[in-house]
């Protein structure tokens, strides 16, 4: 059952083309929303605009907002201060807005595990009664938002690996819409992704988000639409040969909103390390392009997700364009862009960013998540002009951060990439710092002085228990700093427009050519032969 929900007003049309850029405030795209700096968010907006964008996108997580959903529900005010802030800078540098609905992953510490969040919103109908009430509250903010011209939700943020035994009504209102054949009785085992049922595991997937949660809440986002899960999924045909499932359920929404893709280089290669040339990675965008047409009825596209390149841990095997192909490859992009059904596209970072799993980072939430043991504690914390904070760090102070590993993957020693800590601080510097990440873990030394960049970075040897990892900083003698923001990391994601120092980086010029390109209202002479 929905909740009563107002409904929004008629949509505007989407202004096009539209070239978005996500936004994460230096921060990593799990903790943003609590670590932007405020007096940073001018500039930064000022710079996207003069690198070719018109539009932002902001991820809005659900469990930043709604941490507590069982009894629904609670809500963290901030967070809505927050993203109203975001909105207003963002009207002020006239970009357009599209919002990411429903985020599956924060760091909220009240939040719990993301992923069991997820598993709970597509079994429970409870826990999407709490997620409509969620829906309900920013339906209500984006009324007096019109420069938000376009709202979107992810299969990745509603993935669904489990059907539970308490969905077995929700799975039986699925069966019924069945042809009689294809039904299963009521004493059937429910479908898992493996195996001979996988096919209507998928088909089950597929009809509950479009059905349970689009559909609805569609009457209430402006221009909503819905990102595809444009990787097909294996269904073992036999033994000895596997069958390749289209979501093609996914491709057929509701409503005038442009569908919604995603694109790496991976989609349709072999995927085993290889490089890519400029040739062939146009090929396989084209062909996905073209399918995404065919399967949608001739949707318009928006690429939410335009990955150029992509270093994400884990898929190391998956196939990248070689960097000497890039400049060809995007001069290539807009003929393919502009010649197929595409408005817009969004660029996912547009700064390299420091995978860090501290929660409020910055201070921007005060010490919310933070442990402070110092003889001013009462008075360590500056509110700016900015309504954000900074941290005054003295000798003797001790700042503490505990991680859970529902967090995600935690820094570790164990692993082949190295553990790295930087921390910022503004004004003077004088003295040094002592960090610590996991009990019984070596010390690593920070020294600041005026002379030195107010951003000191250093490796450090993380070792997590199976449960956590607690970070320690702890302030030496003479020490007088004021603290800004901390990392604690060991992977940097590549966008190759501004380096995570935010110094332009090797992508730059092509990038911000393909935004002038696609911008332009004709086409340029050399996508004439490549219809």
């Amino acid at each position: 059952m929905i909740p009563s929900l107002l409904c929004a007003a008629p949509p505007a049309a989407i202004k096009q083309p539209i070239i978005a850029a996500h936004y994460f405030g230096q921060h990593w795209p799990k903790n943003f929303l609590s670590a932007f700096r405020r007096d940073t968010v001018a500039n930064d907006f000022i710079r996207l605009r003069n690198d070719g964008f018109n539009t932002v996108i902001f991820l809005v997580s659900w469990g930043d907002f709604q941490p507590v959903i069982a009894p629904c529900c609670e809500w963290d005010e901030r967070a809505l201060m927050r993203l109203q802030f975001l909105l207003d800078e963002a009207q002020k540098a006239n970009l357009q807005v599209i919002l990411r609905i429903g985020y599956g992953w924060s760091l909220h510490p009240r939040a719990g595990s993301s992923l069991q969040r997820i598993h709970q919103l597509l079994n429970i109908d409870t826990t999407r009664i709490a997620f409509f009430t969620f829906i309900q509250r920013l339906g209500q903010l984006l009324t007096t938002a019109p420069h938000v011209t376009m709202t979107l939700m992810s299969w990745e943020d509603q993935w669904l690996h489990k059907i539970d035994p308490s969905a077995r009504a929700t799975f039986t209102q699925f069966n019924r819409t069945l042809s009689n054949e294809n039904q299963i009785t009521a004493a059937a085992s429910l479908p898992t992704p493996i195996g001979q049922d996988a096919a209507l595991f998928h088909s089950y997937w597929d009809w509950l988000v479009m059905t349970q949660l689009y559909e609805p809440a569609r009457e209430f986002l402006p221009q909503l639409s819905y990102e595809i899960r444009v990787d097909k999924d294996p269904i073992a045909a036999n033994s000895a040969s596997i069958n390749w499932l289209t979501h093609q359920a996914m491709y057929r929404q509701a409503g005038t909103a442009p569908v919604t893709i995603y694109w790496a280089p991976f989609w349709g290669a072999e995927n085993k390390g290889e490089q890519l040339t400029a040739t062939r990675a146009h090929e396989l965008l084209t062909a996905l392009l073209r399918e995404t047409r065919e399967l949608s009825g001739q949707r318009e596209i928006f690429i939410d997700q335009f990955n150029v390149v992509d270093n994400t841990l884990g898929y190391e095997h998956n196939a990248v364009i070689a960097p000497a192909e890039l400049n060809n490859f995007l001069t290539q992009a807009a003929c393919s862009l502009k010649q197929n059904g595409v408005i817009g596209y969004g660029y996912w970072t547009t700064q390299d960013y420091r995978e860090s799993l501290l929660y409020n980072p910055a201070f921007s939430l005060g010490l919310d998540g933070w442990q402070l043991h110092s003889s001013n504690a009462n008075t360590a914390l500056k509110q700016l002009p900015s309504g954000d904070f900074e941290l005054t760090f003295t000798t003797g102070a001790v700042l503490t951060q505990t991680i859970p590993a529902s967090a995600g993957r935690l820094p570790a020693q164990a692993d082949s990439y190295p553990d790295q800590i930087c921390i910022e601080v503004s004004g003077n510097r004088h003295g040094s710092v002592t960090v610590t990440a996991g009990n019984a873990a070596p010390a690593t030394q920070l020294q600041f002085a005026n002379d030195r960049d107010s951003l000191q970075c250093s490796a450090i040897v993380a070792l997590p228990s199976a449960e956590q990892l607690t970070l320690s900083i702890t302030a030496n003698d003479a020490t007088a700093l004021t603290l800004r923001g901390v990392w604690l990391f060991d992977h940097v994601q590549i966008g190759g427009l501004y380096d995570v120092k935010g110094q332009p980086s090797f992508l730059y010029q092509p990038l911000t050519k393909l935004n002038r390109t696609f911008a332009a209202t004709t086409l340029p002479a050399v996508c004439g032969a490549q219809k």
